[in-house]
């Protein structure tokens, strides 16, 4: 059954969806390309997460707007806050807004509360940091792709910030799904895997030291040996 809680805005007190813990997913989307893969349709035992505009490409369960929502308004969709407010999700953000129907502050203390650290440099962040604490078993991102060619701002301070809210998650027991189109976790022009490298065998791949001359010339690394040396430093 949907619990629903209470909040007064207005005056008036208005009931949206109550956080819901130990869901079995949590969906994320951004605005990227790979949303157009998300599902579409319900997921049982889950919720989808969206921030800013999507709610025009997929059904979701909560929307954030991190960022002034007159200034999204502005800039970005002229009837978001008419359209939204013909929704029934709740809408999370900063401030507090008389605007919006079903309008939710987002719980900032209570984040740092949970992890003790202020690192949260756009929507997907905050979104992620709740949703862990939600404990979810798996946190899935469509649209989250951060392309190497869009924004500067992606790869110089957005993209770490999220790839670090990830490994939060992993270390709290969340597994957590990137879409294949995304850049999270991956580095521009080589692979994951400093000082290796990927051998592709059919559908397995396994992974190498990286020799700069390779065996045959008898400078591989299998052929060192080790010894002791004194230094004096």
């Amino acid at each position: 059954m949907e619990k629903l809680e209470e909040i007064t805005i207005n005056d008036k007190e208005v009931k949206v969806k109550d956080l819901v813990k130990g869901l079995e997913n949590i969906f994320i989307l951004g605005r990227g390309q790979s949303l157009g893969y998300a599902p579409t349709a319900k997921i049982d035992n889950s919720e989808v997460w969206g921030c800013n505009n999507v709610y025009k490409a997929r059904d979701l369960d909560r929307l954030f707007i991190m960022h002034d929502i007159y200034m999204v308004q502005f800039l970005r969709e002229k009837e978001l806050i008419k359209e939204i407010n013909e929704k029934d999700f709740p809408v999370y953000t900063l401030g507090k807004y008389d605007a919006l129907k079903n309008n939710v502050q987002y719980p900032m203390q209570e984040i740092f509360k949970g992890f003790e650290i202020s690192y949260l440099v756009n929507n997907i962040s905050y979104m992620i940091a709740l949703a862990i604490l939600q404990k979810p078993k798996n946190i899935i991102l469509f649209g989250v792709d951060m392309d190497y060619g869009t924004n500067t701002e992606y790869m110089y301070n957005e993209k770490a910030c999220i790839e670090f809210w990830l490994g939060m998650a992993k270390g709290k027991g969340i597994n957590f799904v990137i879409s294949e189109q995304s850049t999270l976790m991956k580095r521009r022009g080589r692979n994951n895997y400093y000082g290796m490298k990927e051998i592709l065998d059919g559908f397995t791949m396994r992974l190498e030291p990286d020799y700069t001359w390779g065996d045959k010339t008898g400078k591989s690394a299998l052929r060192y040996k080790i010894i002791k040396a004194q230094h004096r430093l």
